[in-house]
Parts: C-alpha cells; structure tokens; sequence
C-alpha cells in the first residue's frame, strides 16, 4: 500500500477475499479512481475507495457508502464496484452476523 501525501487517498491496496453475491471484481487501479461518498450523521464525505477498504466506519457502525462514481471521469458507478463485504449495508452486516462473511475491519489476533 502506498499514501498520497498530497490528498491522503490510500492507493495500490488489494482487496483480500473480495468476491461474493452481486460484487464487481475491483483491480488494484480501480480502488483509488472509485470515489465514495459516505453517509455520515454530521455531514457527507467523500473517499476513495482504497481509503474506505482501510478504514471503514469507524466508531459509527452505520456508516456506509451511498455513491460511488469515477475520480477521473466523473461518471456515476452502481455500489456494487464494492466488494459486499466493504458495503457495510443491510445485507453485508447480516452476511458478517451470520459468518458468512469476515468482518473485513474487526482487529484480529
């Protein structure tokens, strides 16, 4: 993984077990051209989706992308460039609950 110094987007970072029900494969390039704007309770904000991959929502565990669409272009993406398991939706969080999915930001030891 590298960090841009400039804008703080994480880039180069590889999505570990990345497929599942309805999830677009996204290459190592595509996670820092993926801009996500993220539902937060105090505003919106936008993030690559390297930055999200190693972040997540933090302490606020409904915290979830609601766009995603193409730094270089602008275009509009569906959230299924998202791997489900970085979703951090219903159906993901019901998919970690049940084990069917790792909980991709939950410290392991």
């Amino acid at each position: 993984m590298s960090i841009d110094l400039k804008t703080g987007v994480a880039t180069q970072v590889e999505i570990p077990n990345a497929g599942g029900a309805g999830a677009s494969q996204s290459t190592k390039g595509d996670n820092d051209d993926i801009l996500l704007t993220i539902a937060h309770p105090a505003w919106d904000m936008n993030m690559s989706l390297a930055t999200w991959i190693l972040t997540g929502p933090g302490p606020r565990d409904r915290v979830r992308p609601i766009a995603a669409r193409r730094k270089s272009t602008g275009e509009e993406l569906p959230l299924t460039v998202i791997p489900l398991q970085y979703r951090n939706d219903d159906e993901s969080r019901k998919l970690i609950a049940s084990g069917d999915l790792l909980d991709p930001w939950k410290k392991r030891e």
